[in-house]
């Protein structure tokens, strides 16, 4: 089976159909992504195969939680999910991808311009300190980037009132540990988008929504929010 008719299948396996010229562009990018990565590492996954499921993929989860004509925030974007694969799939939403290594963010900016998708731009900093940001996004999406109560931080403070921070997770296991953290940055959960990859493993989004705006303590220095979370 050629690599397309592979990516489709594992797509529609989690809801998703895209034009063939959507999934030959993520194919493109994951050839960018892996010959990179032979120069700096940019990815752990190197198996062909498992690269679709476990980044493409399941950087796609989350679409359905993406309104149309969304403004969106990738925080700890590293080598581009799921900031790339959404870019790809929704022209409609203009992506924001931020991580605090220039070299990654560089390496997105090159294959975006490459590939011709025009909706994503980066930014190399961290996201605590992009306060001219703040208040600014519809939708902010965290993958493989940390503990909740210390995403909850980094990312409310991103949002619009009433914007949504979508958290990428296996499992719900960490909801009990983020109440004060919700109180605190004036956000409610509010439900869970779930998935089972090709491979079998579960997919939960973690889906936040936030109903007043931040107080402007928030967010601390990363050191001050890793040694003590919300």
């Amino acid at each position: 089976m050629q690599k397309q008719e592979v990516l489709k299948e594992y797509l529609s396996q989690i809801g998703i159909e895209l034009q063939d010229e959507k999934t030959a562009l993520l194919l493109a990018f994951c050839d960018n992504v892996l010959e990179t990565n032979k120069k700096f590492n940019l990815t752990a996954i190197t198996d062909y195969d498992e690269f679709l499921i476990k980044h493409v993929t399941d950087s796609l989860v989350g679409l359905s939680e993406i309104p149309s004509n969304s403004k969106l925030c990738d925080v700890g974007a590293g080598a581009g999910f799921p900031s790339m694969p959404i870019a790809i799939s929704r022209d409609d939403v203009r992506v924001t991808a931020l991580d605090s290594t220039a070299k990654k963010m560089n390496f997105i900016a090159d294959s975006a311009k490459t590939l011709g998708v025009n909706n994503i731009k980066t930014i190399a900093g961290r996201a605590e300190e992009q306060r001219a940001l703040f208040g600014t996004f519809d939708i902010v999406t965290a993958r493989a980037v940390s503990a909740l109560p210390i995403l909850l931080e980094l990312c409310i403070p991103l949002l619009k009132v009433g914007g949504r921070f979508l958290a990428y997770k296996a499992n719900e296991s960490e909801l009990n540990d983020c109440k004060n953290a919700l109180k605190t940055l004036n956000t409610e959960f509010i439900h869970t988008k779930t998935a089972s990859l090709p491979n079998g493993d579960g997919r939960c989004i973690l889906v936040f929504e936030k109903t007043a705006k931040t107080d402007g303590k928030y967010p601390r220095q990363y050191g001050a929010i890793k040694k003590k979370p919300l």
